[in-house]
């Protein structure tokens, strides 16, 4: 059984067998900004075993993309078995596993009932990851003899080292074709570890690895290295004088400047040590990132707290800003997408952590900066000027989405066409631009680096722009937004509507003077063009609404998403096979609704009629396929009062890979970014947070359903803890004490003036 537990909460997940196992791996990741670990899941399958580790910045050349990440070996236990019989453990009967991730110091626990020459062992395995040193991974092993048999085994071995079943899969969702990137190069041993050297095309890592037994813990250990089986060190446990016998590992892994002397071997005390620093620097890590709903026990509250811990996890650790940070879609958690960045990062997750670090939210856009000279190039390369960012962006910048797709059993091939026609992406990285700044008034960036990738995006915008004399206004053809249910469209509302916001943003940023050099005549030009973009609309119940792209309203209408199920929301197989299929829909069925999302993202800039209506026709005709979806949804339903139907986007998105994701064999890593989603629906959505001006402001809702909730945020240097106990009430501290908040005619709450 898999189990979620936070402080008294404890939720059972999933079963835990064969099927379940790469599901169960998935979902108890333990990560941080450089390396992600799947821990030690009983009874794994081959799939669950062919992904076991994931480092930052160690990509190849891939199979299907430019480039895809690697899946890399992870130390773990190979075998346990009888010493004078070789007979191996095996899965007493009539007894279940069970794995424990506990939210509160980021620790996994495994438990499971072996048989050995018909004596029952208990195994528990305890790993987390060293946050401070950011690559180290620490494990405890404990055996424990339960019952004695017939032939009770005196001495027990455990096998603990490096293997090579970790493989990639094709486009990390295919089982059926899979490349390994990487070689065990070489080891050297000593008396308790050992050093391995794996290789990659472009890269050399180094591993070190220790095993500790306990003292007086009867085992004695050796280490030897096989070109078939890898690197491996044996503890060898005698119970012929105790039941109980412990194992502790420790390994870390580096770039390997050159090949490793034998290792420096810890105490077993130090692992005591490092695990009660551990569980204190996760203390410490809630405490600054609090967030809590108190909704009577409903599976939101632990749903909230998991999608805070994972994206914590994945920003915990020392960070390097001036490199930048890529963050992949499913952070290091899987190979799906090739360990691409899409523009969710920016829209969802960067948003995130302006709030709550913005140190790493700089990183974020950081990394886009870093390669603004590739999304030139990019541009160059397909006909546009300025700084085009690629849809799906690799480790190097380069554009990394598929523009064909190998479909398994059928091997049929799928023309991808986002890669082409996707051409919102830069304006949604000066979207995360604009919002880092209006959080944390940095003029110093701004004037450095963020006026640089504002004027650029802006003028990949101005390029994509065409005149059309019969719309007399200027127009964008051939395109695909977000919705990825129809593209060859023209006209869609947010790539348009997207691409006038970034170039009068960059406008903004002239008039400020936060722009040094700069054309006048170009200037001039946008200035003109900027208010002649045409947009779109249509009418629904009497009211003018956004147009999700030119024609979509005389398309045939699809039956509406009344009732609402779990997971995607498909009304026939027929339409779930054109998904799949990546067909071009021919109704008004969309995956993620283009326009929720960009009112979400500018609720100043529509009236509360407009976005009323808005969310009322688009959200039944919404499949709601993408993860994406549900944050979007959330933040605009609070927006207009809806607070019941934020709550459940918020669960939805919180829980998505709790509740909906298909359980068996499973290979699509975490939606961290629905996970950010589900934050913004609870910060931005609920509470309504806003800047405005040099302060904040808000507008706490509560469901019926709820009794309360609280967050932390980082605002100009000051970290506020956020409280609403009741409907229409609001609690701001700063270091225990509370801040004084205005209520003003128009319903919100402003606090903070002296924050700048």
């Amino acid at each position: 059984m898999l189990i979620i537990s936070h402080r008294d909460q404890h939720e059972s997940v999933a079963a835990l067998n064969r099927a379940s196992s790469s599901f169960v791996s998935c979902m108890t990741t333990l990560a941080n900004t450089l390396i992600g670990v799947r821990p030690h899941v009983p009874d794994s399958s081959s799939r669950a075993r062919k992904l076991q580790l994931l480092a930052t910045g160690v990509y190849a050349p891939g199979t299907g993309v430019a480039r895809e990440i690697v899946s890399l070996p992870a130390p773990r236990i190979l075998r346990i078995y009888n010493v004078r019989t070789g007979e191996p453990a095996l899965r007493a009967n009539g007894t279940t596993a069970r794995v424990v991730l506990s939210l509160d110091d980021a620790v996994v626990e495994s438990t499971e009932h072996l048989q050995i020459g018909g004596v029952r062992f208990e195994l528990v395995v305890r790993q987390f990851i060293d946050v401070q040193e950011k690559s180290s991974v620490s494990t405890s092993i404990r055996l424990q003899r339960m019952s004695d048999g017939c032939v009770a085994p005196s001495l027990v071995r455990v096998d603990y080292g490096i293997d090579d079943s970790a493989v990639n899969e094709y486009l990390g969702s295919s089982r059926w074709l899979t490349a390994r990137y990487y070689d065990i190069e070489s080891c050297r041993q000593g008396d308790r570890h050992f050093s391995a050297i794996v290789v990659t095309d472009e890269h050399r890592l180094r591993y070190d690895v220790q095993v500790e037994p306990s003292p007086h813990s009867g085992a004695h250990t050796s280490t030897w290295s096989d070109v078939e089986q890898g690197c491996v060190i044996s503890a060898t446990f005698d119970f012929s004088m105790a039941d109980c016998r412990h194992l502790f590992t420790c390994w870390q892994v580096r770039p390997a400047l050159e090949f490793p002397c034998s290792g420096q071997v810890r105490a077993m005390s130090e692992f005591l040590d490092i695990e009660s620093e551990h569980r204190a620097l996760w203390a410490a890590i809630w405490k600054s990132h609090f967030v809590q709903i108190d909704a009577n026990q409903a599976p939101v509250e632990l749903g909230v707290k998991y999608a805070v811990f994972q994206l914590l996890q994945h920003g915990t650790g020392p960070q390097h800003p001036e490199r930048g940070f890529i963050s992949p879609a499913r952070g290091l958690t899987s190979t799906y997408h090739s360990g691409a960045t899409f523009f969710d990062t920016e829209l969802h997750k960067c948003i995130f952590w302006i709030w709550n670090d913005p140190i790493m939210a700089r990183a974020l856009i950081d990394y886009r900066y870093l390669h603004l000279e590739d999304a030139v190039r990019f541009a160059n390369a397909t006909g546009f000027s300025g700084a085009r960012f690629p849809e799906a962006s690799n480790d190097r910048g380069g554009e990394n989405g598929p523009r064909y797709v190998l479909l398994y059993p059928s091997a049929e091939i799928t023309r991808e066409w986002s890669v082409d026609e996707v051409l919102h992406i830069s304006a949604n990285v000066c979207y995360a631009v604009h919002r880092y700044w209006t959080v944390t008034r940095d003029d110093a960036y701004m004037s450095d680096r963020g006026s640089e990738i504002a004027m650029a995006c802006a003028r990949f915008s101005v390029s994509a722009l065409t005149w059309s004399d019969s719309k007399q206004a200027y127009v964008v053809n051939r395109v695909m937004g977000p919705d990825e249910y129809h593209y060859h469209v023209d006209n869609s509302f947010y790539t348009n509507y997207s691409l006038s916001w970034c170039i009068q943003f960059a406008l903004s940023l002239i008039d400020l003077g936060l722009v040094r050099e700069f054309r006048a005549d170009e200037v001039a030009h946008w200035r003109r063009l900027a208010s002649s973009i045409y947009l779109p609309w249509m009418e629904a119940d009497g009211i003018s609404i956004p147009e999700e792209f030119d024609g979509y309203a005389n398309l045939p209408d699809t039956p509406l998403r009344v009732a609402k199920g779990s997971g995607p929301q498909f009304v026939s197989e027929l339409e779930r096979h054109s998904a799949e299929k990546m067909e071009n829909f021919p109704s008004k069925v969309i995956k993620q609704a283009d326009v929720v999302l960009l009112l979400s993202l500018f609720p100043q800039h529509f009236s509360h009629e407009v976005k009323r209506a808005a969310l009322a026709f688009y959200e039944p005709r919404t499949v709601h396929e993408s993860s994406l979806s549900y944050g979007p949804h959330a933040v605009l339903a609070a927006d207009v009062g809806e607070s019941s139907a934020c709550a459940d986007f918020i669960a939805r998105a919180s829980r998505y890979n709790l509740d909906f994701t298909k359980v068996d064999d499973y290979g699509n890593g975490l939606h961290l970014s629905a996970y950010a989603g589900a934050w913004q629906g609870l910060v931005e959505g609920m509470a309504g947070l806003r800047v405005e001006g040099d302060g904040l402001s808000f507008r706490p809702q509560l469901p019926e359903q709820w009794n309360s909730y609280q967050f932390t945020i980082c605002f100009r240097g000051r970290r506020l803890h956020v409280t609403v106990p009741a409907n229409g009430a609001i609690q701001i501290e700063h270091d225990g004490n509370s801040l004084p908040v205005q209520w003003r005619a128009d319903g919100r709450a402003h606090c903070c003036g002296a924050c700048a």
